[in-house]
């Protein structure tokens, strides 16, 4: 995976391929057909296992402690899987657009794994209302999306400007003003 990260669909060659992971072209052709079926494999892995926040460690009550927790617990993903020598969020987008361009079927993945993402976030912001944590004239769905969107957005920019800034800190300021704009 780090390889497509790092590079790109087109840029990486069967030659990296059988260096980084050490297998033989003869051992790559007899699992997979072509790099494409590579790469969808590993864009299969990249959805199911390193983009899948595992949500239920997160608060389920509570609004702010789920967003103190939701990058810790990203962190630890994404550590699992990378290393510190790229950009990862301007590499992270341009693989999925990538994988969106070349794969058949990856945008109703990512729509699944977003749907998820979005019930998680109706979920906690529901029951921060029940709590009375915050307060809103706005639904559940579109708060959730507030959140989403916003995080989304800065990656976006990020990558546009000066994706030096350290993502987790952009993102995590813009959500505490939305939380300081609902807590009550």
């Amino acid at each position: 995976m780090t390889l497509f990260l790092e590079k790109s669909y087109k840029a990486v060659t069967f030659q990296e391929l059988m260096e980084k992971t050490g297998f033989s072209k003869g051992a790559f052709f007899y699992y997979f057909k072509s790099k494409q079926a590579i790469f969808e494999a590993v864009m299969d892995l990249y959805v199911d296992r390193f983009a899948t926040i595992d949500f239920s460690q997160l608060s389920q009550t509570s609004l702010r402690s789920f967003l103190d927790a939701y990058f810790p617990v990203a962190q630890k993903i994404r550590s699992t899987f990378l290393t510190s020598e790229f950009t990862f969020a301007a590499n992270h987008y341009s693989l999925i657009f990538e994988a969106l361009r070349i794969i058949p079927d990856f945008k109703s993945k990512v729509n699944r794994h977003e749907d998820k993402v979005l019930a998680a976030w109706i979920s906690i912001i529901a029951a921060a209302k029940k709590n009375k944590e915050i307060k809103t004239i706005l639904t559940d769905e579109h708060l959730a999306r507030l959140f989403i969107d916003t995080s989304h957005g800065i990656v976006i920019h990020l990558i546009m400007t000066d994706h030096t800034k350290p993502l987790e800190k952009e993102v995590l300021a813009a959500w505490n003003n939305l939380f300081l704009l609902v807590k009550t």
